[in-house]
């Protein structure tokens, strides 16, 4: 018998025996009472029939019950039992008919009920403890099972410790290698998986964004490098690790740009745009390419050989993707024929708006916040499967003194550019909360784009914190969206505020999806709501199977974390359909409305 069983089997007696004494003791203490009881009752009896009896002072007499149920004192006893009494000198016995008790069946009908009520109780404690036993008895197999094979580890000379790091290791290879398939899942078709950047299909279509889209800045410079390998019949691995060496330089010119966009266009060739670039500032870049390039330690064994060529051009919205890549090739070939690592380029001098200085974008900025002269507009976000508008996101335009109407992404980097960014963000906030308090029963939520100048400004988090206690924020009326490209760039710095802007009560949304193709880490650490995808990948996305694979990748990565993909852009009929077909949760774009001067109400139909 093991020792669970022999345990139980003891446990059975003692519940027997518990149960016997709690019968005992209940019936002593009844018996008890009930002898005190009939004690009091005879001295009461006796104190109220002594001064009555004619029985001589000091003896002993007997109270009993006659024949007829009266109550006489006598001399001698009768054939009765008696309760004997001593009250200071008085000597009497009482007739234990006259004082209340309680017959055998009384206690026999007690008992009875007592076990009938206690009994089920006892048998639900039993079944219980059976079950919790086998439970014990399992586990005990599984522990014994467990150490059997320790055992057998240790004998064979592998630790207990050395086992758990290796299923350690092992568990943490397959979390990388999961986050590593979701990534290749998300940019299959977009990505050269040789260098980790864009392909053609993923450069023409941002290339065609940045052309046709009235939000990106309407000008930028665009550059082709190519690559020359001096060596006949060199192994691809060299060229390759050459590639990446320009691709690593690359990187790092273009971190001091807001919008820049890199890709692989063939075997040799890499492309580089950047917005909002002008002339001379586009011919500086140029040369200093062409000279840190072909200085870099991939090309040391080239010394004073030809090794690279940059063509560039400028281009300007509503020109064709073709022509901007023919002339920026025009200009490559002419690179080479000006000699070894050179760079050339077609500059535009007409492809800037009219000149203006910091110092007048200072001062404009100023003034039109000091007189409130920029107009917000608000463009719903529709969901397919609710019918409904989902929120509104606000897009803001500056009036200029002299009447003209400037949209964001001209006047954002200027502000940025001149410290004013903080500033325009308050000013969005505070006007979209005003409108959005008019009547929040009926309005639906408004996004607001952040800028990240704002967000690492510990003067404005202050700044939110107290509009947050003083009640002119409610943070359910309003979502935050920040750009993808720069919530990478600076993720470290941004992600504790943006977990305090969470638990505030905003909603986090991350915007222009798609424009990179780094690794989203972020999103298994942030609460994100939705994510929007940039519109450059919408953009004939029916005509694109490399774009639908890239969505529906996104869209399966993000569905376990309850994360909303919404298409941002859409302006065919055919995108929209198309985007459904891929599990959208929403979109918004001319398709479905223009900018509007009011918030749509709840309820809208699509």
């Amino acid at each position: 018998m093991s020792l669970l069983h022999l345990f139980e089997h003891r446990t059975r007696r003692l519940q027997l025996l518990a149960l016997l004494l709690f019968l005992l003791i209940l019936n002593l203490s009844h018996f008890v009472a009930q002898r005190y009881a009939m004690q009091q009752q005879a001295i009461q009896l006796v104190q109220l029939v002594q001064p009555q009896t004619a029985l001589p002072q000091g003896q002993p007499f007997w109270l009993t019950l006659t024949a007829e149920n009266g109550l006489v004192t006598q001399a001698e006893p009768a054939k009765t039992d008696y309760i004997a009494l001593n009250i200071g000198d008085v000597f009497a016995f009482v007739d234990k008919r006259l004082l209340p008790g309680r017959s055998f069946w009384f206690y026999f009908a007690l008992n009875t009920v007592f076990i009938l009520l206690f009994l089920p109780l006892i048998l639900l404690f039993r079944r219980r403890r059976s079950a919790l036993t086998s439970e014990v008895i399992e586990l005990d197999k599984t522990i014994r099972m467990l150490q059997e094979k320790v055992e057998l580890n240790s004998r064979a000379g592998i630790a207990p410790s050395i086992a758990l790091t290796k299923v350690s290791e092992r568990i943490n290879h397959l979390l990388k290698r999961d986050q590593e398939v979701r990534h290749l899942v998300r940019v299959q078709g977009l990505i050269d998986h040789e260098l980790a950047i864009g392909n053609r299909v993923f450069f023409e279509s941002k290339l065609q964004h940045y052309l046709s889209d009235v939000s990106e800045v309407a000008y930028g410079a665009l550059y082709i490098i190519q690559l020359s390998h001096p060596e006949s019949g060199q192994a691809g691995i060299k060229q390759l690790t050459r590639l990446k060496g320009c691709v690593d330089i690359l990187h790092g010119i273009a971190a001091a740009y807001a919008d820049t966009v890199m890709a692989r266009l063939s075997d040799n060739d890499l492309v580089f745009l950047v917005a909002g670039l002008s002339g001379k500032e586009m011919e500086k870049l140029g040369d200093r390419m062409a000279t840190l390039l072909s200085r870099a330690s991939c090309f040391a064994d080239c010394a004073g050989q030809d090794v690279l060529h940059i063509g560039y051009a400028g281009y300007q919205r509503d020109q064709t993707s073709y022509q901007i890549l023919s002339e920026a090739d025009m200009a490559l070939k002419t690179a080479q024929l000006h000699g070894p690592n050179a760079a050339y380029g077609y500059v535009q001098q007409d492809n800037k708006p009219a000149a203006k200085g910091s110092v007048w974008w200072r001062s404009e900025l100023n003034k039109a916040l000091q007189e409130h002269r920029f107009a917000l507009s608000f463009q719903p976000v529709f969901s397919w499967q609710d019918t409904d508008v989902l929120q509104h996101e606000v897009l803001v335009r500056l009036q200029t003194s002299d009447g003209q109407n400037i949209p964001a992404a001209i006047f954002l980097p200027m502000a940025h550019n001149c410290g004013l960014a903080g500033q325009l963000d308050q000013h969005v906030l505070l006007k979209t909360a005003r409108l959005c308090a008019v009547d929040s029963r009926t309005y639906s939520r408004c996004s607001v784009n952040i800028s990240i100048q704002s967000l690492l400004e510990p003067q404005w988090c202050e700044w939110l914190d107290h509009m947050l206690l003083s009640g002119q924020l409610e943070p359910q009326q309003l979502a935050l969206e920040i750009t993808e490209h720069h919530l990478l760039k600076h993720y470290k710095q941004l992600k504790s505020r943006l977990l305090k802007l969470h638990n505030a009560g905003f909603t986090l949304i991350v915007d222009q999806v798609g424009l990179v193709i780094d690794n989203a880490l972020y999103v298994d650490e942030l609460p994100l709501e939705s994510v929007k995808l940039h519109p450059s990948v919408v953009r004939n996305i029916n005509q694109h199977l490399e774009q639908q694979l890239f969505v529906r990748g996104l869209i399966s990565g993000y569905a376990g974390k309850g994360v909303k993909v919404i298409a941002t852009g859409v302006e065919l009929e055919d995108e929209w359909l198309t985007l459904q077909k891929l599990g959208i949760a929403g979109g918004q774009g001319f398709y479905f409305s223009q900018p509007l001067n009011q918030i749509i109400a709840q309820g809208q139909p699509l």
